[in-house]
């Protein structure tokens, strides 16, 4: 019998690879998401049933909980630093409060397996020692505190019943049908390709570890049948081989396409988000199959190939279509015209 699972924001930039990987692993997937950010996929062949709407209107609708899920994976997000410094109190409702609100929901209904994609960059600015998932945490966005807060809700109702697993991804990258430029990689290879010039707005001696989206899915494929006698695991996911300065890391774009000039702004101060990962624990309780199968050259030719195939403009990072913020933006000016797209209470 097929296992079903549900992915709240399965539509998003993450999510619509899930789907995928999902789907042809002989899982039912079921989706969640409101297509705020979509480039025309409001739906697609991997989905059983889809509900396009804002997860917090469907916390308690009863079609969406009628069915026996083997699984939720909690996606729905605020999803980077810009937006969750512009939407404060909406990055902690959807990052955060929503996500306890939908475990809670769970286990009230016997569903007892919780996947919640979290952040490395809940380490924030770090020394150059390896963060561990017991390290320390310093959280200095709203992104980042919203995913910690979750986590530590989350380990407060886990019980013999009731099982979550927070995945502490790394920075992500990589092709998607719903592409995103506003990653830092990302951003790179396509300034290289329509300006040929990649800039770094640092001094560029951040650490980074990044991770492929497709990298992702897998570790969501394997934490949908991982079983902790501890019923609360949290674990980094990403890779050592995959973590860079972020100068290195643009120095590498440099190398892949011809004729890119490289622009460091050593004159600014240095990104405060600096933290190098250490991923030995996935690579333990995670079997082969399952750890990270692109390195930064693999990644680079992907990411590029899909670049060169699209009609990018030269101001790609003013674009809404490709940057979330200015999307989100947009939308809330539109809901202001006609308030049918969604609703954000903001501070």
């Amino acid at each position: 019998m097929k296992k079903k699972v549900l992915v709240v924001g399965n539509l998003g930039y993450v999510g619509s690879i899930i789907d995928k990987i999902l789907f042809t692993n002989n899982i039912e997937v079921y989706g969640i998401d409101p297509n705020w950010f979509s480039n025309d996929i409001s739906e697609n062949d991997y989905v059983y049933r889809q509900w396009n709407d804002d997860f917090r209107k469907l916390l308690h609708n009863k079609e969406v909980w009628e069915i026996n899920y083997d699984a939720v994976v909690y996606l729905a997000a605020v999803s980077n630093d810009p937006m969750g410094a512009n939407f404060a109190q909406v990055t902690r409702e959807i990052n955060g409060e929503f996500c306890i609100e939908a475990a809670k929901k769970c286990k009230e209904l016997g569903i007892n397996k919780f996947i919640f994609a979290s952040s490395c960059s809940t380490y924030g600015l770090a020394d150059n020692n390896a963060r561990k998932e017991n390290d320390e945490i310093n959280p200095i966005t709203e992104y980042a505190k919203s995913k910690i807060f979750a986590e530590m809700k989350l380990k407060e109702i886990c019980d013999e019943n009731f099982e979550a697993i927070c995945l502490r991804f790394a920075t992500a990258c990589g092709s998607s049908p719903n592409l995103r430029l506003d990653l830092v990689l990302n951003d790179f290879i396509t300034a290289a390709h329509v300006n040929n010039t990649v800039e770094v707005l640092s001094d560029g001696t951040p650490w980074r570890p990044l991770i492929h989206v497709q990298d992702m899915g897998l570790s969501i494929l394997w934490a949908i049948d991982y079983q902790n006698n501890n019923k609360f695991t949290v674990v980094n996911v990403g890779s050592e081989k995959f973590t860079y300065q972020i100068k290195d890391l643009a120095k590498k774009v440099v190398e892949f396409i011809p004729g890119c000039k490289l622009k460091i702004s050593s004159d600014k101060p240095a990104d405060s988000r600096s933290y190098k990962v250490d991923f030995s624990l996935y690579h333990e309780i995670a079997d082969k199959k399952f750890h990270p199968k692109y390195d930064v050259d693999r990644a680079i030719e992907d990411i590029y190939s899909q670049v060169k195939a699209l009609n990018i403009e030269k101001d790609f990072r003013s674009s809404s279509k490709w940057i979330r913020l200015k999307k989100l933006q947009e939308n809330i000016s539109k809901s202001k015209m006609n308030n049918q797209l969604f609703w954000i209470n903001n501070n």
